[in-house]
């Protein structure tokens, strides 16, 4: 051990002195010498194994979260938020769907407030596409 110029700490001179009486009572006795143990080498290894296990579940949670798996299937959420147009800071409008009706909502800092209800979400999607609206009745001319 090595005496730090001449001043070697007591506890550690008391260790080293169970040490020495150890593997002297080994090698006396006849027993094997106990061969070094490389401590910093397999705390390191254990220290990366660990990290690496730690960063794949992370990863799988990451990405199990953004599958949406979670998530139960073909249920919306009751309310959806559509649009938001910004005005000034903390001044905005906000297009918002409640189960089937659209609701125009102004929103300044504090305060919400409805500004005008909107046609439901079915009449606005056949506004939209023509080819969503029910079959119109054609009649046909003359009388015979």
């Amino acid at each position: 051990m090595t005496a730090f110029g001449g001043w070697v700490p007591e506890g550690w001179s008391l260790l080293n002195l169970f040490a020495q009486g150890a593997t002297e009572g080994m090698a006396a006795g006849g027993g094997v010498m106990a061969q070094e143990f490389p401590f910093w080498q397999h705390f390191i290894r254990v220290a990366l194994v660990l990290s690496a296990m730690l960063g794949v579940l992370v990863l799988v949670l990451y990405l199990w979260k953004r599958s949406g798996v979670l998530r139960p299937q073909g249920v919306s959420p009751l309310i959806q938020v559509l649009a938001t147009h910004y005005l000034a800071p903390k001044k905005a409008l906000i297009l918002v769907e409640v189960g089937r009706e659209r609701l125009l909502l102004a929103s300044a800092g504090d305060q919400l407030s409805l500004v005008a209800p909107l046609a439901p979400a079915a009449a606005a999607a056949q506004a939209e596409d023509p080819a969503l609206a029910p079959p119109r009745k054609i009649e046909k001319e003359g009388g015979g």
